[in-house]
């Protein structure tokens, strides 16, 4: 099976967060069939599969799921391309990282893991990670997230908030009676659309900081004047602030509108573009370098002194759209690339 045949195969499993086991028995049968001379840890938050605990130096990291599958989503390929849920983030990345694991010599682990897409502390990884800290001697992540190919370094911090704003209810007929909440909205929508976007440079990259509402709830029917209504506020913090920073920040930014509770939060990623390690895997690949725009696992293993870098095919602002579509020849390139760069280390 060819990587586009074989990316086809990985799309046409669905594997939304959550309902992943049907793609890891896939992929384990997968590497048997071929001939995978190494190891293979299967548990709750996806696969590892390995040649040498003590040799293998550098973890292919990928996680299986994919977000819901849209009713209009477009699944069909044709000469350069193939479209599908899940075929820029992240089945071509997989379908990489499956091969590289297959090649001759290849002495890389492959980490398969379950539930990006959902919460933070469902992510399959939560399983997987001590397993990866205590058993093996990794120097060295490539988190195979569509990059289009650029090494985009570090990631940014994600918070989630609610902010809740009180009101008075009473009977729509008599609305004097009560203080809608929602009428208030107004402030705090200003403010947080005149704040949305923060520019700032860390070590010469472009990271923009983000605030903004993404969910809103409130009222019980439609002639109530609700009591309270609930704002969902996503900020995406730079890499340079702490969780407990981060949470900081946005209590004092969000205090005088309401009532604030932290739903979750997960610190970013440097770019730690000056590690020799991350500067040959740039000069391997000759990829152009960028700040990551969003948060990736990258962040777990920078957090435990793992140097890492995302890279892998397809354009991430295709991601999650109902006509996803990865590049058959990025595909390729992508595997060639990455293969010379892992010979390059063994």
């Amino acid at each position: 099976m060819n990587l586009n045949e074989l990316t086809e195969t990985l799309i046409d499993i669905s594997s939304v967060t959550g309902d992943e086991k049907e793609i890891i028995n896939f992929i384990e049968e997968y590497l048997t069939q071929n001939k995978f001379t190494g190891e293979i840890i299967k548990n709750e938050g996806g696969l590892i599969a390995y040649h040498s605990k003590t040799d293998s130096k550098i973890a292919l990291v990928g996680h299986l799921d994919t977000v819901p599958i849209d009713k209009e989503q477009n699944r069909s390929t044709d000469s350069d391309n193939i479209f599908g849920r899940g075929s820029v983030d992240m089945k071509a990345g997989i379908a990489v990282m499956l091969n590289a694991l297959l090649d001759d010599g290849s002495n890389e682990i492959g980490v398969f893991y379950t539930a990006e897409e959902g919460p933070i502390n469902q992510n399959g990884l939560e399983v997987l990670m001590p397993i990866l800290q205590n058993d093996f001697n990794i120097e060295f992540a490539i988190i195979m997230e569509p990059t289009n190919l650029e090494c985009q370094l570090g990631c940014l911090g994600t918070l989630n908030a609610e902010l809740k704003i009180k009101g008075v209810s009473s009977h729509s007929a008599r609305p004097w009676i009560g203080d809608n909440p929602i009428y208030k909205l107004n402030e705090v929508l200003e403010y947080l659309k005149k704040n949305e976007i923060e520019d700032h440079l860390i070590e010469g990259l472009d990271f923009k900081q983000t605030l903004a509402a993404t969910r809103i709830n409130g009222g019980i029917a439609n002639n109530v004047i609700p009591s309270e209504v609930t704002l969902n506020i996503n900020f995406r913090f730079l890499p340079t602030l702490s969780n407990e920073e981060a949470i900081k920040e946005i209590e004092e930014k969000l205090k005088t509108f309401g009532e604030v509770s932290i739903v979750d939060v997960a610190n970013g990623a440097m770019p730690n573009s000056k590690l020799n390690l991350v500067q040959e895997f740039i000069k391997a690949t000759n990829a152009k370098v960028t700040s990551k725009q969003a948060w990736t696992d990258i962040a777990r293993f920078t957090n435990i002194n793992i140097p890492a870098v995302n890279y892998g095919p397809g354009d991430p602002l295709l991601a999650h759209t109902v006509n996803e579509f990865i590049n058959k020849n990025q595909i390729l390139e992508s595997y060639k690339l990455l293969n010379e760069y892992l010979k390059s280390y063994r």
